[in-house]
This record gives C-alpha cells, sequence and structure tokens, in this order.
C-alpha cells in the first residue's frame, strides 16, 4: 500500500499522510487492536496524491467525520482551503486545518511529539516537509519524499545518526526504471546512490534505515533476487506493511 505511518497512542491514532488506500490501512490497524481506533489528527507532508486524497473519505460521502485536526505547512493549507472537493470538508466541518511551523513540535500528549522540516522537492502545489516523530528516549525521521540528498541543506548521515529509526525515500532503485518516461521529471534519491552515501556510516547505524515509499517498478518489491542479495549486504532495509515501531 502507499506509505503512510499511524502513531498510536492507546486507542488514538495520529496519521502521517492520508493516502487513496485510507481505507484499507484504517482497517488493518482497526484488526490489530480490540478497542475502536479513534483517528485524532493527520499530519501531511505536502500536495502530491498519494499522500493527501484519503481526506476525502472524512467527508459527507463517507466517514463525515467531525473537526477532525488536519496539521499542514502554510501553502498546503492554502491549497486545501482553495481547491474543491477539499473545500467542502472545511464548510462541514469535517476536518480543521492547523498551520504548522517548521522546526516547532507538535505535542500529541505529555511524551510525543511531531515535528516538521522542510525538504527540497517538485513543490508545484505545496511545499514538503519530513517529520520527526519525538519521545523521551526514542526518535524516529520519516522522509518519504526528497529530491536528492544534495540538494537539502542537511547531511542525512548527520540525521540518521542523531535518530534511532530512519524511514527514507526509497522510490527507484536506480535510473533505469520508467523505461522511455524521462524519470529525472520525478526526481528521488536512487536506493543505489542512497546505499553507497550511508555505507560511510557504522553499520549500527545503517541498521537505522528503512526505504519506504517504492514505486511498483522498484525491483527490491518486485523481488528480483539479484538485486534484494546485493541490497541486505548494506545493512538497510526494506519498510512493510503493518511494520510497529515502539517509541
Amino acid at each position: 500500500m502507499l506509505s503512510s505511518l499511524a502513531i498510536l497512542i492507546n486507542n488514538k491514532c495520529w496519521l502521517i499522510d492520508i493516502t487513496p488506500d485510507f481505507s484499507l490501512q484504517l482497517h488493518m490497524i482497526q484488526n490489530e487492536y480490540s478497542n475502536k481506533i479513534e483517528i485524532a489528527g493527520v499530519f501531511i507532508t505536502h500536495a502530491h496524491i498519494g499522500h493527501y486524497t484519503g481526506l476525502l473519505e472524512l467527508g459527507l460521502e463517507v466517514m463525515h467525520t467531525r473537526n477532525i485536526p488536519i496539521y499542514v505547512m502554510p501553502k498546503m493549507k492554502q491549497f486545501l482551503e482553495e481547491n474543491a472537493p477539499f473545500t467542502q470538508l472545511i464548510d462541514l466541518h469535517n476536518i480543521e486545518l492547523n498551520e504548522m511551523v517548521a522546526n516547532t513540535a507538535v505535542s500529541l500528549n505529555e511524551t510525543i511529539s511531531v515535528t516538521p522540516f522542510y525538504v527540497p522537492h517538485r513543490n508545484e502545489f505545496s511545499e514538503t516537509v519530513g517529520f520527526q516523530v519525538k519521545s523521551k528516549n526514542t526518535s524516529l525521521i520519516y522522509i518519504s519524499d526528497i529530491d536528492s540528498w544534495d540538494d537539502w541543506d542537511v547531511d542525512i548521515n548527520y540525521i540518521i545518526k542523531r535518530n534511532d529509526i530512519a524511514l527514507l525515500d526509497g522510490t527507484f532503485f536506480d535510473s533505469d526504471e520508467l523505461g522511455s518516461r524521462n524519470i529525472h521529471d520525478v526526481p528521488h534519491p536512487f536506493i543505489k546512490d542512497s546505499l553507497k552515501r550511508f555505507s560511510l556510516l557504522d553499520r549500527v547505524d545503517r541498521e537505522k534505515v528503512y526505504f519506504t515509499h517504492f514505486n511498483h517498478t522498484n525491483p527490491l518489491i518486485r523481488e528480483s533476487r539479484d538485486e534484494l542479495r546485493k541490497f541486505e549486504k548494506h545493512g538497510c532495509r526494506l519498510a512493510q506493511d503493518g511494520m510497529k515501531f515502539t517509541l
């Protein structure tokens, strides 16, 4: 399914990105818990189709929710306020937009916080952010989309070392996946190049890395044994549907 995180505290659930697979993902979460899950809020990385269009499931035609907090950056907020059918969600109070500030934490309770930070990506409709989810003892970094590690003014290896879990953009394995289509029209760091960059890290830090946000062309999720064998030698891992981390 499309990449998304669920932060679960007791029976409350905050999502990072609400995807076109939202109904299936919510069903998967609810099947794991005996109590009914309450959607307590949604954090959105950016305005590309796989990251926010699940909001429509919260509207009149489906769940008809009441004032679900949606945490967005300024341009993302403006995008939702100016474009139907998302305007209907606002008008009917299905959702309530909450504007975030970069590098400023949003507290979920007394121990868990979520902090957005800018990353360079194709920003046709909104800015793009990654998130740090932090407890008193553990921190997780989520960067589903970025154009290039080189384009960012932050050293990704430094970020990996400073956090306990790193879920990172693994959209494409290399530059040969899209056939006749120009892969540079949809830039992402290639896993092949990321592995080379991460090789400078100690193995204990490489093992913190989980690639996510896979395109369907990625040979690693198509179970190419040759590519998987090469990949596994590096110490990094692949995110899986339903994977759990404890903060």
